[in-house]
Formats: C-alpha cells, sequence, structure tokens
C-alpha cells in the first residue's frame, strides 16, 4: 500500500543532493503532513547553481543555442526532445523524463556520435558557482548520464560542470556509477516508506527538515552527535555494544580502548572527550593555543551572493587598544567588485604587522581569487599571507565543545554572543541581499551590514574566549 502510494513520486538530480547532505531530507519531503515552502531563490542557492542571468553570461559565447521555456515538465520534455532531433549545438534548460525520473541540466551539449538521434548525441552539464568538483555533482551527472542513455540510446562517457569563470571541468561517469546505483536503490527504498537511521551531519543544517533530524537524534542519545564523526566510525563503536553518547561517555578510556581495539587511540580519546563534553554540557582544554599580541588586530569576514558568483562585502573589525570600529568594503554590483578590492587592500596596506583573524577557509580562498584576478602588491601580499589566521583551524585541535557543531555560530553562541537578527544565517544574508537589489531598501542593507558586523564582533569574541580560557 505504502509503495504504490510514493513508487510515483518524481526524483530529480535535486533528489541525489538531498540524499547526499541528509537522507532524511528526502524522506520527509515525502512522507511528512507538514511541508517546508522555501524561497523561489533558495532551490538554486541548496545546490550551488546561479540564477537564469548569470547563467545566460556564462554561456553567451555560444553561436547556437536553443532555450526550453515551456514550464510543464511534460511540454520541456517534448520541446527538448524536438531541440535534440533538429541538433541544436547548446540545449538550454532542458527537461529529461523517464517514468518518475526528471531531470533538468543547465545545458546539454551535442557532439558526434551514432545515437537514435542520428550521427550526434547530447552530454549534459550543470553551472556551478564551486570550483571544485564535488560528489553529489557528480552524482547529479550520473542521473542525466542515465536519462540520456534511456532517450538517446547512448550513455555519455563522461559528465561536466562549468564553473562561473567559463571552466568547463569533467569527470567519468564510470568512477561514481556504482555508488549511483546504490544511492539510487536507496532513494527508492526511502520514498516506498523505508525511514533512513539516525545520523546528523553537517549537510543536515543545509536541509529544511533539520530540527527534525536533530530532535529525533537527540531523543535517542545518538552517536551521530559527536562532532565530525564518520559512519565507520559509530559502526565500530556499535559492533563493540557501544550505542548512545550517555554509554560511551561511562566508560574508562582503558575499557574504551580493549572493547575497540582497531581504531586510533588519538581518535578514541577524542570521541571519548567529545562524548564526556555533550554529556556534562561543559567544554575541555587539549592544549593551549598561542596568539599573536598586538596593539591593532582585524577581524574579516565576507558576504557573498553565490547566486550571482559575486562577493559583494568586505567586513572589518579593528580593535585597535581595545577600542572597535566597523570597516565595510562593499561592491553594490560585480563591476565595483576591483574598486571594493583595491580599497580593501589600501586599509590592510595600513595595518600590515595587525593579525587578521577570520573563520573558516573560505575568506583566505577569496582573498586567492580577488588576487588573481584584480592584481595586488607584493606587500600587502605578504602583509596577507603572514597574517591571516583561521581561528577554527587553532580551535580543533585544542578544545572539545560540547556541541555537535563547530560553526561560527554554534560556538559564538556557547560563549554568549548573540547575533541582533533573529533569523540570522549566511543562507537569509544571501535572499536578504536579493531583495536589496530589487528594492534599494536602506532597512535590508543596514540588516546586512548588521549582519556582517555581527560575525566580525563574534570571531573576535571568540578570541578574546580563547585568550583567556586557552593561551
Amino acid at each position: 500500500m505504502v509503495y504504490w502510494r510514493y513508487m510515483f513520486h518524481k526524483i530529480t538530480e535535486k533528489t541525489f543532493y538531498q540524499y547526499v547532505k541528509c537522507p532524511h531530507w528526502v524522506y520527509f519531503d515525502v512522507h511528512s503532513d507538514r511541508k517546508r515552502p522555501h524561497h523561489p531563490l533558495m532551490e538554486r542557492l541548496i545546490d550551488d547553481g546561479m540564477i537564469d542571468a548569470r547563467q545566460r553570461e556564462v554561456i553567451s559565447d555560444r553561436e547556437d543555442v536553443a532555450e526550453v521555456m515551456a514550464e510543464d515538465p511534460d511540454d520541456a520534455f517534448r520541446q527538448t526532445l524536438a531541440f535534440m532531433a533538429e541538433g541544436r549545438q547548446t540545449i538550454f534548460h532542458g527537461v529529461l523524463v523517464d517514468r518518475h525520473w526528471v531531470g533538468h541540466p543547465d545545458v546539454l551539449e551535442k557532439v558526434e556520435g551514432v545515437s537514435r538521434l542520428g550521427n550526434h548525441y547530447y552530454v549534459a552539464a550543470d553551472m556551478k558557482r564551486s570550483r571544485y568538483l564535488r560528489d553529489e555533482f557528480k552524482f547529479q551527472g550520473c542521473f542525466y548520464a542515465e536519462l540520456l542513455s534511456k532517450i538517446q540510446e547512448v550513455k555519455p562517457v563522461n559528465g561536466y560542470v562549468i564553473t562561473p569563470d567559463k571552466t568547463v571541468l569533467s569527470y567519468p561517469i564510470e568512477e561514481m556509477e556504482a555508488q549511483f546505483h546504490l544511492n539510487l536503490m536507496e532513494i527508492e527504498k526511502i520514498i516506498a516508506g523505508l525511514k533512513p537511521a539516525h545520523f546528523v551531519t553537517t549537510g543536515c543544517k543545509q536541509s529544511p527538515w533539520f530540527s527534525e533530524c536533530r530532535t529525533e537524534s537527540e531523543s535517542c542519545d545518538d552517536l551521530s552527535l559527536l562532532n565530525r564523526v564518520w559512519r565507520e566510525e559509530v559502526a565500530a563503536l556499535q559492533s563493540s555494544n557501544i550505542r548512545t553518547i550517555t554509554e560511551l561517555s561511562k566508560l574508562t578510556f582503558a575499557e574504551l580502548e580493549r572493547r575497540v581495539p582497531n581504531m586510533s587511540v588519538a581518535r578514541l580519546e577524542i570521541m571519548h572527550d567529545q562524548a564526556l563534553a555533550i554529556k556534562h554540557g561543559k567544554h575541555f582544554i587539549r592544549k593551549s593555543i598561542k596568539l599573536p599580541k598586538a596593539d591593532i588586530e582585524l577581524y574579516f569576514d565576507i558576504e557573498s551572493d553565490p547566486l550571482r558568483d559575486f562577493d559583494y562585502l568586505f567586513g572589518v573589525l579593528k580593535i585597535e587598544n581595545g577600542k572597535e570600529s566597523y570597516h565595510p568594503f562593499m561592491a553594490a554590483s560585480a563591476a565595483q567588485e576591483s574598486d571594493m578590492w583595491l580599497e580593501f587592500c589600501d586599509f590592510v596596506a595600513q595595518h600590515l604587522e595587525a593579525p587578521i583573524y577570520h573563520y573558516g577557509f573560505f575568506e583566505q580562498e577569496v582573498v586567492r581569487r580577488f588576487a588573481s584576478r584584480y592584481g595586488i602588491s607584493e606587500i600587502v601580499q605578504e602583509a596577507l599571507d603572514r597574517n591571516m589566521i583561521d581561528l577554527i583551524e587553532l580551535v580543533r585541535p585544542a578544545i572539545i565543545f560540547p556541541l555537535s557543531f563547530y560553526s561560527l555560530k554554534d560556538i559564538a553562541s556557547y560563549i554568549g554572543f548573540h547575533w541582533r537578527a533573529d533569523d540570522a544565517s549566511g543562507a537569509n544574508s544571501v535572499l536578504w541581499f536579493e531583495d536589496w537589489l530589487a528594492s534599494k531598501s536602506p532597512t535590508l542593507l543596514q540588516k546586512i551590514m548588521e549582519y556582517n558586523e555581527d560575525d566580525v564582533m563574534a570571531t573576535w569574541k571568540l578570541k578574546v574566549w580563547l585568550t583567556k580560557h586557552a593561551n
């Protein structure tokens, strides 16, 4: 009964993204009576896609582009088939359908070869902001390849991702094909009614069902609540009859080492400490953190709009002899990025000896990209290389927090810092910026600035806390 009810629920390329991030995402989307509507742009934002206007810029130099305009999936599929039969070079926003499978590749590109279409066939590509090939992208490409093999009777050998700078990244379909079919089989079971086992990961945070996932895992004291624990590690603990965080926390370390002999001592120590921290609600200092002393310190955070591949705000909090001042460098459009970068570099040039604290690798990645794109003086480059300090890289080996996640918001909230906006989040800041581009509302702009200022303030408060507790 359950199977027949759900067997025709559509599986799309986004289903594979959702499954990789959190299998419960797929389950709740199908089986929950409550629905979680997304902002119209959230679907694009979730899996690293871009808005239509930015996609059109990426393919603007192609001569023969046929765009599928139909909104109904069946009509769009028929239009896609017509373009494929005509042999159009590039098909934009095509739709591929086979039973309850529906694929939406950003681009279908014609290549030479014999197929049921004639002396050509098509390969699929998605446009993603990421400059790296991620597994979820590859599973989506495998899905397109399966659909294309049924439609044109030729399966593409490679899948493709097109980056915002028009670089085409390729990968062999066969390298992910076995795992793709295993994932597909599990997805079909979930749709038919099989509820996935509890396992909370950082990917769950992207799901609109995160609160349900976390509540269920907390209710059964699940081992996946340990920070950065692997499924294989949980399986090893469970095979030794250690099934909850409470059970793990009650063991002496000697007993734990005896019962799980095939896991490294260092890893067992971290998981044991993590269980104790969560169980007792307190942090543990494993080793001291050495931070430079300086009269001037800078705290750095970047706001971006991934939908447009646009980094629009470099926020810096300056602490000089205990006094704080916030310095935002903003670009209202992509054309102003270079001016924003030059202003930021001039600011850094005035503080060549100041440590620049940030949280996570993103700021370093953007700085490298901007330096390559817009140029940088040797002295500023040396200052950035020497002075940028990623606090999370220092925190992880040194401190065990009673937290499942070590994001800036999680840790800053633990030490007592709170953002001014109740709905403060990276995803919402993108939506605020998109709304601001359309409305130019001063209130929205102020909200964006306050969010960025709170980010750098939280980074500062964390550094102060580390100096007090882990120095």
